[in-house]
């Protein structure tokens, strides 16, 4: 089948719970607005957080078997409730807990977390994409199963050399890849006209002759209907494929430092926000959206209860 008739299959996926996708969004939310205040009260680190963004670990993971895996970059807790770790453990590793999945040593930036088939995080911009190449080679040719990957990174890692190295890699022995584009239009702080020469990051896949999908990366059902467009492609044995999806992040590229953008820009961006828009398409009341959010919240605060005493990461 031709990657074109592949997506003129869109209509035909049922977007099963979608209110399910929007309690992922929101518990994503929730924890890191409340890591965010663990942050500002100095008993964490510098956090990435992906508030704005939430529909796309959402709506690709929803569209992942279990069997299927995740490599993702530095920003990685949304992508982590998205697929269904446990809170527990995630909170702890994040927060330097031994009983964290990875005794605490990880932190956010270097989690892996075998339950879920995610593989690693990474801390450095680009280095995901290489490492998921591989992973899928593997797959492909010592494994030889149906598994595929779902690499997750931001549009600036596409101006890394190892972005491109990999996505040579993975055209030439087309590797099951789903490589899947943050596109938030920042580096940091840097925006796109320093480091994205092209209109977006799928123009650039053609080079490779990876089909590419851009998308709006702030509509769940979209961005779920999508990925599994691709993912039956990629299943198929036709090689990687590129999701790009344009959204926005609204808010500090990490704690503890500051914003090039102003409150009112912020505020502007803010109104496409993917909870706001799925609450909206969903009827959801305000009612049921604080009831929501009072059973997440409850759920977090036992979390964090236990984790405050757990013991400190072993060191050495």
């Amino acid at each position: 089948m031709k990657f074109d008739d592949h997506l003129i299959l869109t209509q035909q996926f049922a977007h099963p719970g979608p209110g399910v996708r929007f309690r992922t969004m929101l518990t994503a939310r929730l924890l890191e607005d409340r890591l965010q205040k663990i942050c500002l009260a100095g008993e964490a680190g510098d956090l990435h957080f992906s508030k704005g963004q939430e529909a796309i670990s959402t709506g690709v993971c929803a569209a992942l078997r279990p069997t299927d895996h995740m490599v993702t970059h530095h920003r990685t807790i949304a992508h982590e409730v998205a697929r269904g770790a446990d809170l527990y453990k995630l909170v702890a590793e994040v927060l330097g807990k031994r009983t964290g999945f990875n005794g605490g040593r990880a932190g956010e930036m270097h989690i892996s977390n075998p339950d879920i088939r995610h593989a690693f995080s990474f801390q450095l911009v680009g280095t995901c994409i290489p490492v998921a190449a591989g992973l899928a080679w593997a797959l492909r040719y010592h494994h030889k199963n149906d598994e595929i990957v779902a690499c997750f990174f931001g549009d600036a890692a596409s101006s890394n050399g190892q972005f491109h190295e990999a996505c040579t890699i993975a055209a030439i022995h087309k590797v099951p890849l789903l490589l899947v584009c943050e596109n938030n239009g920042l580096a940091g702080n840097v925006t796109k006209d320093k480091y994205l020469p092209t209109a977006n990051v799928a123009e650039r896949m053609g080079s490779y002759r990876i089909p590419a999908k851009t998308i709006d990366g702030n509509d769940v059902r979209f961005v779920e209907s999508s990925a599994r467009l691709l993912l039956a492609w990629i299943r198929d044995g036709n090689g990687p494929a590129m999701l790009e999806c344009l959204t926005e992040r609204l808010c500090h590229h990490k704690q503890g430092q500051g914003d090039i953008r102003t409150k009112e820009k912020l505020a502007e961006l803010a109104l496409r926000d993917p909870l706001i828009l799925e609450a909206e398409r969903l009827g959801l009341s305000s009612d049921a959206q604080t009831t929501m959010e009072n059973e997440i919240n409850a759920e977090i605060d036992r979390v964090l209860e236990r984790v405050r005493l757990d013991p400190v990461a072993e060191v050495g």
